[in-house]
């Protein structure tokens, strides 16, 4: 559990209301960050010397451009990595993408990520996806887009990559090359509460323990930090390290780590811990066992720990099977990662061919 990445929660406001939002994020939310939280982050980021990344989100984080570039260049100068991740909706034109690209590089930003699947499509065409992505591969900015994995949607990852070869003009090989698309499947939270996830089933996935604990921090509109990424963060007060008007990051950190539930859900996964409580079930994603885990079976889970507070310990955090599960799907999964890898390293070495480039005049 070594934090790497410092998630920065601009606002949950946004100009879309897609169903699945776990954040539950609309144009009638509005809570921004003040600039001084977002200010205090940053800085405070500097006593964790594994902090490698951070990411600006919301909500629509480019609804507050000023605050967002002057977030960016406080970040370039800590010399961290950033990145930005938009619903696209100013890549209205070619032309206009490329302006806002501009604005965003010249900042500092090294990296857009967005989204597009069967939600996000009632406010917002595929068009201005690949307006958004063209732009970020021309000024040389890693890209991402994320689609909703889910066989039923007509906006699959298939037909989103289809939509991207056609309007930049490349071949599949070429778009695989240069950009992570990033399939999942939604967390029935926010929003999303009533989705229908009943048939899909994250599989073999469950079986691993949770990445993300304390890896991610996430910095909300009030100063509060949270002990991931993900999903249950916003409806859960366990995942909650802290405030930023009462401590320091690295005191949050320090006591997270301190945490046994944290560490379960790190070494065990969410599900195999219901699976000791007694609750069977299939689950979209991890994050949709940690909302179950956390807002329906808390007090079950608080005294099955207590109760077995050395055995649970011993077992599953210092003699754990969490490396022979992991790698045991990864050997199932084999050929995705490999293909992630070689996208990731000829990124790479685009990104080192791009610092021995000549300054052109213009």
């Amino acid at each position: 559990m070594i934090p790497s990445i410092l998630s920065i929660f601009l606002d949950y406001h946004c100009n879309f209301e897609c169903k699945h939002c776990s954040v539950g994020s609309s144009p009638r939310t509005k809570y921004p960050m003040p600039e001084e939280v977002m200010t205090k982050a940053i800085d405070g980021a500097h006593e964790l010397a594994s902090i490698a990344v951070v990411v600006f989100t919301g909500g629509e984080p480019t609804l507050r451009m000023p605050v967002l570039v002057r977030g960016i260049e406080r970040v370039r100068d800590a010399g961290y990595l950033s990145r930005v991740v938009t619903n696209a909706w100013w890549a209205t034109t070619p032309e206009k993408a490329r302006a806002t690209v501009a604005k965003l590089q010249a900042a500092g930003l090294q990296e857009l990520n967005t989204s597009y699947d069967d939600f996000h499509a009632p406010f917002i065409s595929v068009d201005r996806i690949v307006n958004m992505v063209r732009a970020a591969l021309e000024a040389n900015l890693r890209v991402a887009v994320g689609v909703i994995a889910d066989p039923r949607s007509v906006f699959n990852a298939d037909r989103v990559r289809a939509e991207l070869c056609t309007g930049l003009s490349m071949t599949m090989a070429e778009l695989e090359a240069a950009v992570y698309i990033l399939e999942d499947f939604p967390t029935p939270t926010g929003t999303g509460a009533s989705l229908d996830v009943s048939a899909l089933n994250a599989g073999a996935k469950m079986e691993m323990g949770c990445p993300e604990v304390i890896k991610t921090l996430s910095v909300h509109p009030d100063g509060t930090v949270k002990a991931c990424c993900g999903h249950t963060q916003f409806y859960s007060k366990d995942l909650t390290l802290g405030s930023l008007h009462e401590e320091s990051l690295t005191q949050m950190v320090e006591r997270g780590r301190q945490n046994l539930v944290y560490w379960l859900v790190h070494m065990m996964g969410p599900k195999r811990i219901l699976a000791q409580l007694g609750v069977s079930g299939t689950y979209s994603s991890i994050c949709h066992a940690c909302h179950v885990l956390f807002a329906q079976h808390r007090d079950q889970l608080i005294r099955h720990v207590e109760a077995n507070l050395n055995e649970l310990f011993a077992n599953e955090v210092l003699l754990s099977d969490n490396v022979r599960r992991t790698a045991e799907v990864v050997i199932q999964n084999k050929e995705a990662i490999l293909r992630s890898f070689k996208r990731l390293h000829e990124s790479e070495s685009r990104d080192s061919r791009d610092k021995h480039r000549l300054p052109v005049l213009a």
